[in-house]
């Protein structure tokens, strides 16, 4: 929980919670050629140089997923329930004060044409897509500057955790936040690849999160 979390303390005084924002870049699979996966690693090695230890909220590895949809094969009813209790729960990682947002906001070298995604499959920016939009949107609220983080603009010579926050919040590091309803108007021009269920989801969420830090 997040009360045990923030008895560990960080030398930032945040929470050790990092939660990823990131465009899936197959409908199978989010990191196919671990891309993204060595992106992420590289930043981690210079947040931990120090000794501090970071759990990593990743929904392909901290939701439970269907294991192979193309062959019906689907989450089990107890999986399925843990599912959605995590989709209600999202907001408080990316929304919270005082947990980091990790926001991978530019695709990997040869993306889309080198990654053999079917016909109709999403290959949409970041900032179009509804989950990663709405992400951004919650770690706009109430963050320090210094918790959410834009990697897409990283150059791969950062050598410490300074030198990647500085260079993630130059010219400023976030936008101010949404109203509810201004964030439902832009919603509706997000893409989802669920969008019948997810985009009333993710509105509802916004506003009860927005309600929970601004009262």
């Amino acid at each position: 929980s997040l009360d045990v979390l923030k008895e560990a303390g960080s030398p930032s005084n945040g929470l050790p919670l990092i939660g990823l924002s990131y465009p899936w870049l197959h409908p199978d699979h989010p990191d196919p050629k671990g891309a993204n996966l060595k992106r992420v690693a590289e930043v981690l090695e210079l947040y931990t140089k120090g000794g501090q230890r970071y759990g990593v909220f990743w929904d392909y590895a901290s939701l439970h997923q269907h294991p192979d949809p193309k062959k019906g094969v689907m989450r089990t009813v107890e999986e399925n329930v843990l599912f959605k209790k995590g989709l209600e729960s999202l907001d408080k990682v990316y929304a919270h004060g005082k947990t980091t947002v990790f926001r991978l906001t530019t695709p990997p070298a040869g993306y889309p044409e080198e990654y053999d995604l079917p016909e109709g499959a999403n290959a949409a920016a970041y900032i179009e897509r509804g989950w990663c939009f709405t992400e951004q949107a919650w770690a706009s609220l109430t963050k320090d500057f210094d918790f959410s983080l834009d990697l897409g603009v990283l150059e791969g010579h950062e050598r410490s955790k300074g030198e990647i926050v500085e260079a993630c919040t130059a010219g400023g590091g976030r936008r101010p936040p949404l109203l509810p309803d201004e964030f439902e108007m832009a919603l509706g021009q997000k893409t989802f690849t669920n969008g019948k269920d997810d985009r009333p989801l993710v509105a509802r969420l916004y506003c009860e999160a927005f309600a929970a830090q601004f009262g």
